[in-house]
């Protein structure tokens, strides 16, 4: 008897142990997977910082809008390729609206109006004022998405933009009418298609999905667009093989990876917490500046540095998570 206690006991402690050990590893797990979940809009600033780095290796010999319609081609045909072998299910008619606007206005004219302004104007003033994203992603999301936005999440954000202002410094000279109204048109097509349709739209598909298509239809007026631009401009290309590599970075890794980041980021947290990131951009760009192209790191540099660094300390200190797992279905359902 007592050795039949005995064992009765023994395999009740190891099924007890076995199942606790169960519980933690997939309390883990799930731990592992909301952190790397939330740290997808700070991956995605730095993948976009980094372009800028790649672009000033490439425009030399491609004219934008060429690299422009590379970038969705690529990306878009790859993406779809990854979707199409996991069997995920395609965009339906009946949202086709939302992907048009997700394209059109948002991948192919906001791109489009970016590098416009950077013509018409000058790289700091676009720079300038792509840093304004924050704010106006949030208060997109407080009218469409019914976003609620703490005191301190405003004041975070305020730091955080006047930390990349102040990277950025004097945008010089040159800042003409032509250049401010492509960037403000940028601005306010990306802040909206980010918040709205792309949000209805990983509702239902997956995020591989929505950003294969968008990008695979904002392709089709790249290409007549890139024939016109070069057609009035006199712009022609230098090709040479040292130029694969930048463009496979910029095509797969900036747009693919990184939207496709930020799309399942906006799909599974707040709006207002992923812009939160946006200053990284500017920050990152600046760092690999310094780093790759020997540019020189001034005061103004680590003080804004230092002010991002602090928006997200205040965040953090505020019990205030940058991305809620839970869907805010509410906001979109008809």
């Amino acid at each position: 008897m007592k050795n039949l206690l005995h064992t009765a006991t023994t395999a009740t402690g190891v099924n007890t142990n076995t199942n606790i050990g169960t519980n933690i590893n997939t309390n883990t797990s799930a731990g592992m997977a909301s952190a790397l979940l939330g740290a997808c809009p700070l991956f995605t600033m730095i993948l976009w910082g980094s372009m800028y780095v790649a672009n000033r290796m490439i425009l030399e010999s491609i004219p934008a809008m060429v690299l422009l319609f590379v970038r969705f081609a690529v990306s878009g045909g790859l993406l779809l390729g990854v979707a199409k072998l996991r069997g995920l299910a395609m965009i339906r008619r009946e949202d086709l609206g939302d992907l048009l606007q997700a394209a059109i206005p948002g991948y192919f004219i906001c791109e489009g109006a970016l590098l416009l302004s950077t013509q018409y104007s000058s790289a700091g003033f676009a720079s300038l004022l792509n840093a304004m994203s924050p704010v106006t992603i949030s208060v997109f999301a407080v009218f469409f998405l019914g976003e609620r936005i703490s005191h301190r999440e405003i004041a975070s954000l305020l730091v955080a933009v006047l930390g990349a202002v102040v990277i950025i410094g004097n945008p010089g000279d040159g800042v003409t009418a032509v250049g401010i109204f492509f960037a403000l048109l940028s601005l306010v097509t990306w802040s909206y298609i980010t918040t709205v349709p792309m949000r209805r739209l990983t509702a239902k598909y997956d995020p591989i999905v929505v950003t294969g298509a968008a990008m695979a239809v904002a392709a089709l007026p790249a290409l007549p667009a890139s024939a016109i631009w070069m057609r009035a401009t006199g712009e022609t290309m230098h090709l040479s093989a040292g130029l694969i590599l930048p463009v496979l970075y910029v095509s797969l890794v900036c747009t693919a990876g990184a939207h496709f980041l930020w799309n399942m980021a906006m799909a599974r947290g707040a709006a207002t917490g992923c812009a939160a990131f946006y200053p990284f951009q500017p920050l990152t760009s600046m760092v690999l500046g310094v780093l790759l192209l020997g540019e020189s790191c001034s005061a103004s540099f680590l003080t804004g540095a230092a002010m991002i660094l602090f928006s997200i300390l205040m965040r953090q200190a505020g019990a205030v998570p940058a991305l809620h797992l839970k869907r805010h279905r509410h906001a979109w359902t008809t």
